[in-house]
């Protein structure tokens, strides 16, 4: 089949059955001879003809469904847009410059958050500037999203005595009441349980403010989870629970962790509103936490959140990522967040 023939084809005919016709080819392309000759083939076609290259973009998205992201902007203005922009690519940037330092041996570990920012950014960026959050060790966007100046980051991974816990730690085990953070619990489902009591706090004081804390799917598993989140219903505490499905929870994937179908469905068990989240969408996590944040304040309640995203390095730098499938790292690179 020549592509002067196609061309050629594609002059006589009307959009719509050109449109037909090359999803049969493209079908058949990627049935016999992979996806990548069907690309090749339509980025020949649509590149060589008078057509719009958008509609490239569109057979593009119709055989590539599971990484094409959706981002509806609503009521975003250009200038939210841009800010938002501005706060999901700074922790990008640190944490380039972060695996780098680790190589000169200026830092000795670092826990990589890449691929994963859009949930703290998003949150961050919605919630209050006097709401408390409890991040986690790749949730850099918390801190970078609450302005806290760089040059007291880098001394507290340095071990510098201007460090936030003045030299004793070299990693992100520290919480700042300046910025409303508590620092991380290493085994992360106890901090769930304090989480609790800062809600607790908000609602006796009647002031409207929602507290998120995050955790991995790993922490799913553990006693504490299930007792943060039974109180949380039972005496309707306005907490957002933040779990972060990164795929792995150190070397263990949660196919060998959990059966159900997404951890979000735990909710069910506790009488709590759950959601299921693109993490990687920047946008769709700002639209949701700012509907659910607005609602809570009007109807105290706790949430279940599961962000699906994918943890793109080791558990920390040291590990590496020899136990992941490749095509895992491929397909969620497509979806990198930035």
């Amino acid at each position: 089949m020549s592509e002067k023939w196609l061309v050629e084809l594609s002059l006589e005919m009307d959009l719509q059955n050109l449109k037909l016709i090359l999803s049969v080819l493209a079908l058949k392309f990627k049935l016999e001879f992979e996806f990548a000759l069907a690309f090749d083939f339509l980025t020949f076609f649509f590149y060589n003809n008078s057509l719009s290259k958008c509609y490239f973009y569109y057979f593009w998205a119709k055989f590539n469904r599971s990484t094409i992201m959706n981002f509806e902007r609503k009521e975003l203005s250009n200038s939210q847009l841009l800010d938002l922009y501005k706060k999901i690519l700074k922790p990008r940037l640190i944490e380039e410059k972060m695996l780098i330092l680790i190589r000169q041996g200026k830092v000795s570990k670092w826990f990589s958050g890449i691929g994963q920012e859009a949930i703290s950014v998003g949150i961050t960026s919605v919630l209050d500037k006097d709401e408390y959050i409890l991040p986690m060790h790749r949730n850099l966007g918390v801190f970078t999203t609450r302005d806290i100046p760089l040059h007291r980051l880098f001394s507290q991974w340095q071990g510098k005595k201007n460090g936030f816990t003045k030299g004793r730690d070299r990693s992100f085990h520290f919480g700042t009441q300046e910025y409303k953070i508590i620092g991380m619990i290493s085994h992360l489902g106890p901090q769930l349980g304090i989480a609790d009591g800062i809600a607790l706090a908000n609602k006796l004081r009647k002031n409207g403010k929602v507290t998120a804390v995050f955790t991995g799917e790993g922490a799913t598993s553990e006693g504490d989870f299930h007792e943060a989140l039974n109180i949380a219903a039972v005496w309707e505490l306005p907490v957002l629970f933040v779990i972060e499905n990164n795929g792995y929870g150190l070397s263990t994937p949660t196919n060998e962790q959990y059966r159900c179908e997404n951890l979000a469905d735990k909710g069910v068990g506790y009488g709590m509103e759950s959601h299921v989240v693109d993490g990687n969408n920047l946008l769709e996590v700002v639209h949701l936490i700012s509907e659910l944040k607005a609602s809570m304040v009007e109807n105290p309640r706790p949430v279940l959140l599961e962000f699906k995203t994918f943890r793109m390095r080791g558990h920390e730098e040291a590990s590496g990522t020899k136990y992941v499938p490749q095509e895992l790292m491929d397909m969620w690179a497509e979806k990198d967040p930035v």
